[in-house]
């Protein structure tokens, strides 16, 4: 009661300086009058000793300000400590830095062609490559590109290196291939009917003989223009191998 009293009085003299020298007096709604003297009320009891609600000592008060202080400070040197301690820690720490977070992308393993289809006995090497809208194996069959589209052709040498007839049947690991260019254009070989497909290959190579193989891909025209690098992914048994034809 003896809030309701106190604050009622700071209200009224506060609305009794405000009609001094002015025309108009602002009247209070009944939410904003009691919004004022709820601030007011504890405004006044909070360091009031002789009301029992709300009494907060002024000492009491002062001691555990400082005390949070200290505890604060406390606190930042302790961090302080530990991140110099996690700096000495990393090796990669302080310095000039280089490559993003230390680690480094893994290396492309390649391998050879040989390796790649297993091969035993003959050597298989990449020749080069041609554009074209239609293959012809002498004597034998043709390949035309889908409209719209082109031939892509690998050629490839098949050697025998020995002193005795080599049979060389890639037929039987049915290989799948896949051809990447410039690491942005990759597409998987088509299967033809050709007898020089490499990926169908099943003849008898003579003594230090060879014989071409292919291998055809179609791509829209004009999506493959300058060739700056080429990969062929070779899968054989499950087994995924890389193949670099042009390096960068």
């Amino acid at each position: 009661m003896k809030q309701r009293k106190l604050a009622a009085g700071v209200l009224a003299l506060a609305v009794s300086l405000t009609v001094c020298g002015c025309e108009q007096v602002y009247e209070l709604t009944e939410a904003e009058e009691a919004a004022i003297v709820y601030y007011t009320t504890h405004a006044v009891t909070k360091f009031n000793k002789k009301q029992s609600e709300g009494i907060q000592n002024v000492a009491a008060i002062e001691k555990k300000m400082a005390e949070e202080e200290e505890r604060k400070q406390q606190e930042q040197q302790e961090t302080a400590v530990d991140d110099t301690t996690t700096d000495n820690d990393n090796p990669n720490a302080g310095g000039d830095q280089t490559g993003g977070t230390g680690t480094s992308e893994p290396q492309q393993q390649y391998v050879s062609l040989n390796q790649a289809l297993k091969l035993g006995g003959v050597d298989a090497v990449y020749k080069g490559y041609d554009k074209a809208k239609a293959y012809t194996e002498e004597n034998s069959f043709m390949v035309t590109a889908n409209s719209g589209n082109e031939l892509f052709v690998l050629f490839f040498d098949l050697k025998n290196p020995g002193s005795k007839s080599a049979k060389c049947n890639i037929l039987s690991k049915m290989p799948q291939f896949r051809l990447t260019v410039n690491d942005e254009v990759s597409i998987t070989a088509d299967t033809t009917i050709l007898l020089n497909d490499l990926g169908t290959y099943n003849e008898q190579i003579k003594p230090a003989s060879r014989d071409e193989a292919v291998l055809i891909f179609q791509v829209q025209k004009g999506t493959i223009k300058r060739i700056q690098k080429m990969d062929l992914e070779v899968t054989v048994d499950d087994t995924v191998s890389m193949v670099q034809l042009i390096k960068k």
